[in-house]
C-alpha cells in the first residue's frame, strides 16, 4: 500500500469524512440503506444495492452479537455464525421498511453470495460441498443465492431453482427489468468486449405455468481459464492461486494445482490450504449426479474431457486481461486522509466541494 494510513470510506460523492470509526461499519451502511428507502418516493422506481462486508474477514461483530453465540467453542466460528446472524437481523429491517412503505407487493429481493466460505482460519463451513474460496470445485463457486418479494408469482415462492444463474446474469437481469439495454457504447468505441450476462426475469418473475423450473437460457458456466460447467459436466485443468492473490498477473493461465479440495472447515486444526489436487490433464465430475465431487470420472469419459477442453480454449480466446498498471500516490493525495478517484472524467474536476447525502 503506498499510501499507508488513509481511509477507505466513501459516500456516493465524496469521502465520508467524521463518520470513520464512529460505529460498526454494518450499522453505517444498514443507517444508509434505510435512510433511502425513507426518502424514496413509492410511486418511482428504486434500485437499491446493498453490500453487506460481513461474513468475511476480517471477523468482527459487536459484542453483544458475539454474546448470544458464547455456546460455540471455536473462536472464528462464534464470530461467524454472529455476523451471519446480524446480517440476517438487518436483512429483516431492509424487508420491514418495505413493507412499511408500501413498496414490498412490487419488490423483486434478490441476495446473493460472491463466492464459497473461506476454508483456512475464518470459520467457514462449506460443507457437503468440496473446496472453498479460491478453489473452483462446488464448495468456492455454489454460493448461497435466493430471490423473494412480492414481485415473485405465488407459484414460484418457496420452489428451488436447478437452473444456472452465473453472477455476472443479475446485471443483465436487472436491466430487463428495469427496461434499459444493457448494451456499453463507450466500452465498445474502447475496444472492449460486450458486457457478460442473461437475462433471467421470466424464471424469476413468470409462472411457474410461463417459465418454469428448468426453462433457464444459461447452459454453460466458464469459471475461469482452467474451470467449465456445461450441463451435467465440469472440467477442472487446474488452479489460479496466483492470479486470484494477484500474486503474479502475468500467470494469467494459473497451474495444474487446485488448492483446498477438501471437505475441511475453517475452524479446524489443520494445514492452511488442506489438500491440493493435480488436474493438469483434467478431472471431470458428474455434479448433478455427484454434486459434493467425490468421483473424478476423466478416465472413464475421455471423449467428454477432450469435448470440454476445446470449449474452454474457444472461450479462453475471448478473455480479457487488462494490465492495472503502477500503484500511484494520487489515489491518496487528491482527498487528504482518504482513498478516491485521481481523474477526471469528461473534463469534471475532482475538487473536495461535494455535499453529502
Amino acid at each position: 500500500d503506498v499510501c499507508g494510513d488513509v481511509v477507505d470510506l466513501w459516500n456516493t460523492t465524496g469521502p465520508a469524512r467524521d463518520r470513520n470509526g464512529t460505529d460498526y461499519i454494518e450499522e453505517l451502511f444498514t443507517e444508509n440503506s434505510l435512510g433511502i428507502l425513507d426518502r424514496h418516493d413509492p410511486n418511482e422506481p428504486l434500485l437499491l444495492f446493498h453490500s453487506f462486508h460481513i461474513v468475511h474477514s476480517p471477523l468482527q461483530v459487536p459484542k453483544n452479537w458475539e454474546d448470544l453465540f458464547a455456546w460455540v467453542p471455536h473462536p472464528a466460528r462464534r464470530k461467524y455464525v454472529a455476523m451471519v446472524h446480524y446480517m440476517d437481523h438487518v436483512v429483516g429491517l431492509i424487508v420491514a421498511k418495505l413493507k412499511s412503505k408500501m413498496m414490498w407487493e412490487n419488490t423483486l429481493v434478490v441476495m446473493s453470495s460472491d463466492n464459497g466460505g473461506q476454508t483456512t482460519k475464518y470459520g467457514a463451513n462449506n460443507q457437503p460441498l468440496r473446496g472453498g474460496k479460491l478453489s473452483d470445485l462446488e464448495g468456492g463457486i455454489r454460493v448461497n443465492a435466493f430471490a423473494s418479494g412480492g414481485a415473485i408469482p405465488h407459484s414460484k415462492r418457496g420452489t428451488k431453482l436447478d437452473d444456472y444463474i452465473h453472477v455476472a446474469d443479475w446485471y443483465a437481469t436487472f436491466c430487463a427489468i428495469a427496461g434499459v439495454d444493457m448494451h456499453d457504447e463507450k466500452a465498445e468505441a474502447a475496444g472492449l468486449p460486450p458486457v457478460d450476462g442473461i437475462d433471467h426475469s421470466a424464471l424469476l418473475l413468470k409462472s411457474v405455468k410461463e417459465a418454469p423450473p428448468g426453462s433457464g437460457q444459461r447452459t454453460e458456466i466458464h469459471h475461469a481459464v482452467r474451470a467449465l460447467t456445461r450441463g451435467q459436466w465440469k472440467l477442472i485443468t487446474g488452479g489460479e492461486l496466483d492470479v486470484e492473490a494477484m500474486r503474479n498477473e502475468s500467470a494469467a493461465l494459473g497451474g495444474p494445482w487446485v488448492v483446498r479440495a477438501d471437505y475441511l472447515t475453517g475452524y479446524e486444526d489443520h494445514y492452511p490450504h488442506g489438500r491440493s489436487m493435480w488436474c493438469d490433464s483434467g478431472c471431470l465430475f458428474d455434479i448433478q449426479a455427484d454434486p459434493i465431487e467425490a468421483h473424478d470420472v476423466a478416465e472413464e469419459y475421455p471423449e467428454i474431457v477432450e469435448h470440454m477442453k476445446q470449449r474452454l480454449a474457444e472461450l479462453n480466446a475471448n478473455n480479457l486481461f487488462v494490465n492495472r498498471g503502477q500503484a500511484s500516490l494520487d489515489g491518496c493525495t487528491k482527498w487528504p486522509g482518504h482513498y478516491g478517484p485521481f481523474l477526471a472524467i469528461e473534463g469534471r474536476g475532482l475538487e473536495d466541494n461535494f455535499n453529502f447525502v
